[in-house]
């Protein structure tokens, strides 16, 4: 039987990862278009698609898989970019160390990277930058 804190937590996990596929489909996307038809070197394509996905992930991630959030949409922003960027920065690293060191392929890289971090980021979105606690009074929101 799974407990009832993890039930509760199945549809915004789901939504997440609805959002995981965005996310790695415009990542191996962006990747895939600046490597193949534009020539990029692989390590500057997939940094470049990783910064591509920023604007939908927050979007996606406000919008649908934590609609439920009340938290202020400045103060969001303001922590998922931190967060965000030390995520793709630990990402840009492990994928670097398996496309470059380990010499596997770019897209096969980033897909592992991808997933590797999914549950990681569910946690800290859903227990903190996303979390549904209401906003403080005054806080101009």
């Amino acid at each position: 039987m799974i407990p009832q804190g993890l039930r509760d937590k199945w549809p915004a996990l789901l939504r997440f990862a609805a959002g995981g596929v965005v996310s790695a489909g415009v990542t191996l996307g962006v990747s895939g278009l600046l490597h193949e038809v534009f020539a990029f070197p692989e390590p500057k394509a997939a940094g470049f698609a990783m910064l591509a996905a920023l604007s939908v992930n927050y979007v996606f991630l406000r919008y649908v898989a934590f609609r439920g959030t009340q938290l202020p949409w400045r103060r969001q922003l303001v922590l998922f970019l931190a967060s965000t960027g030390v995520f793709r920065g630990v990402e840009y690293l492990a994928f670097l160390a398996v496309n470059v060191w380990l010499g596997v392929h770019y897209l096969l890289a980033l897909v592992g990277v991808l997933g590797t971090s999914f549950l990681l980021k569910f946690l800290v979105y859903e227990g903190w930058i996303f979390a549904r606690r209401a906003a403080t009074p005054g806080s101009g929101e």
